[in-house]
């Protein structure tokens, strides 16, 4: 009787875990449209880790030079519309999370999400464009 209490208490544990899992993705997914859709350094510096590390076009990036480059950036031509959201939990404070991002600039991107204080922060992020 103790044994079937202990898998039942158990099996409640996973499906916990792995509800709390898909809201922390869904989370992730309204974060990253946030990013797309923020304008200036203001809007996107709670977003970024102090320590993050980013690769883009013109290389090697840190959270002062993305700062940097959203203040220069023109505002967009249109709404923000990624997609082909993949997230995968490495543990409960860290996730790796892909998409997609059509035209003007159709890109990939990859972003490491940390949890840091109870709030989720990019750690690490990544992006190679679409041949169209």
């Amino acid at each position: 009787m103790k044994t079937i209490k202990m898998l039942g208490c158990l099996v409640s544990l996973m499906v916990i875990a792995a509800a709390a899992t898909a809201g922390d993705a869904d989370e992730l997914i309204e974060l990253d449209k946030k990013w797309g859709e923020s304008v200036g350094a203001d809007a996107l510096a709670p977003i970024l880790s102090d320590e993050i590390l980013a690769i883009g076009a013109d290389g090697l990036g840190d959270k002062a030079q993305m700062l940097k480059d959203a203040e220069e950036a023109e505002p967009a031509t249109g709404p923000y519309n990624a997609g082909d959201y993949k997230v995968r939990f490495l543990s409960d404070d860290v996730a790796v999370m892909v998409h997609s991002t059509p035209a003007p600039e159709a890109h990939w991107s990859m972003h490491v999400w940390q949890k840091i204080g109870g709030e989720w922060r990019v750690a690490a992020t990544a992006s190679v464009p679409i041949e169209e």
